[in-house]
């Protein structure tokens, strides 16, 4: 079975005759469904040439598992790029700096990476959709890639704090007992919480359980930046844990591993980062900057 090259970017450039999401013309697109698969592979082969006619700034790569598992495994690596799992106003990133000690990990279509500073994990399926994104900077220019997921498959996501409990799902097992808590952004991109071992920090967290994050941070901001728990942002395929020390207010971000929370701009709802727009149809759950891009 040949997979459809749609991407949910459906709009016929009227100059070339293409769609400029695809790149398939109004014809082919009509009888997709329908053509065998030998005519189905020779219309993919000719896409390519074609969005370069159209400069198309996102295509679909129809990567199997081990492609995916080749291309992570090759990231996980110093100097290579930044992994980042966002929305408009909550930001994790996670990338590898030369000297840093790499704990690399694998399993059952699971792979994870830890350092001092960070970790990361990927749970590999077939419902993740691989996207390249080509960036206006030149030829020859490293471009963007995108795990995402058909918006179809989201889970609703809850509204105010709430509480988890023992964090199974730490990518180290040193971490599980520790705490985690969600912040409850109703996002269906991700989840932004953070998980503790701190008494006082828990009790304080738990009298709060129910309320959304501008309240609860309006009296326990500073608590949270003295004690700097680990940041966890979960998404459909994995997470991203930063364990750098939140830097004080003002204070700026260190290199590596770290965390933006922004409230203000998380209340303008846009579950996109603010550099980067897919089509509606997937959710971005990684984004993944080539060092260049």
């Amino acid at each position: 079975m040949v997979p459809s090259p749609c991407i949910g970017l459906c709009r016929i450039d009227q100059h070339s005759g293409f769609c400029v999401g695809c790149a398939r013309t109004a014809t082919e697109i009509a009888s997709w469904k329908n053509a065998p698969d030998a005519e189905k592979t020779r219309i993919r082969s000719e896409l390519l040439p074609r969005r370069e006619q159209l400069t198309a700034q996102i295509q679909r790569l129809l990567w199997s598992l081990d492609d995916l598992r080749t291309f992570i495994m090759s990231t996980l690596r110093p100097g290579t790029g930044t992994w980042a799992s966002a929305i408009r106003g909550a930001v994790a990133e996670f990338c590898i700096e030369d000297g840093e000690e790499i704990k690399l990990g694998a399993g059952t279509g699971i792979m994870t990476a830890a350092t001092a500073r960070g970790a990361i994990s990927f749970h590999l399926s077939d419902a993740i959709h691989t996207l390249s994104v080509s960036m206006p900077f030149g030829p020859g220019r490293p471009g963007i890639i995108v795990l995402a997921i058909p918006r179809s498959a989201a889970v609703p996501a809850p509204l105010g704090l709430s509480c988890i409990g023992a964090d199974s799902g730490s990518i180290q097992p040193a971490n599980r007992h520790e705490i985690l808590y969600d912040f409850g952004l109703g996002s269906a991109v991700l989840s932004f919480g953070i998980r503790t071992a701190d008494p006082e920090l828990i009790a304080s967290l738990n009298d709060r359980v129910g309320q959304p994050h501008q309240t609860f941070l309006s009296d326990l901001g500073e608590a949270i930046v003295r004690c700097s728990p680990t940041r966890i942002i979960r998404n459909a395929i994995g997470r991203i844990e930063v364990f750098a020390p939140i830097p004080p207010p003002g204070g700026r971000s260190p290199s590596g591993p770290h965390t933006h929370f922004l409230p203000k701009q998380l209340s303008q709802g846009d579950d996109m980062p603010a550099n980067l727009h897919v089509p509606d149809f997937y959710l971005p759950c990684f984004i993944y900057y080539s060092h260049g891009s």
